[in-house]
């Protein structure tokens, strides 16, 4: 009777470790996430894209972070759930109840950090994706410059 248990224990122990590693997986493995949203009338975010965006691309910390660009035509459409894709329309709704998404609205171009389903940064301008987000995202993703 000993053995059978132990046998049965043992067979359920063995069962659940690929789902635990595949729960382990899915959580710690995700990349954090990176969200540029900006504006096609934006000076500052023609700086950014032909400037910062493609330095950003060549470096290695790009290839850890997942990157999404939010790009409507004109500020105010950038405040429109319909401007940003579905799955990423929480973090518009998030910004839009904060108190900087209160005082700094459609202000581009803006940099959201998202890491574990929850935004854990935001800067917006191009001095403060050089100055804070940059080396933020070199600290989360534990790369070099």
């Amino acid at each position: 009777m000993l053995k059978r248990r132990t046998v049965i224990a043992a067979g359920l122990s063995l069962a659940s470790v690929p789902m635990l590693a595949r729960a382990a997986a899915a959580q710690g493995g995700k990349k954090p996430l990176l969200i540029f949203a900006g504006d096609e009338t934006s000076e500052a975010c023609k700086v950014w894209r032909t400037q910062w965006e493609p330095l950003f691309k060549q470096a290695p910390v790009f290839q850890k972070v997942d990157y999404r660009v939010v790009f409507p035509k004109t500020p105010a459409l950038l405040l429109k759930p319909a401007s940003w894709p579905a799955d990423l329309r929480w973090v518009l709704d998030a910004f839009l109840m904060s108190q900087v998404g209160i005082e700094q609205g459609a202000e581009t171009p803006r940099f959201f950090l998202v890491q574990n389903g929850q935004i854990t940064f935001t800067a917006v301008g191009n001095n403060a994706w050089r100055d804070v987000m940059w080396p933020t995202l070199l600290d989360v993703t534990n790369s070099q410059p």
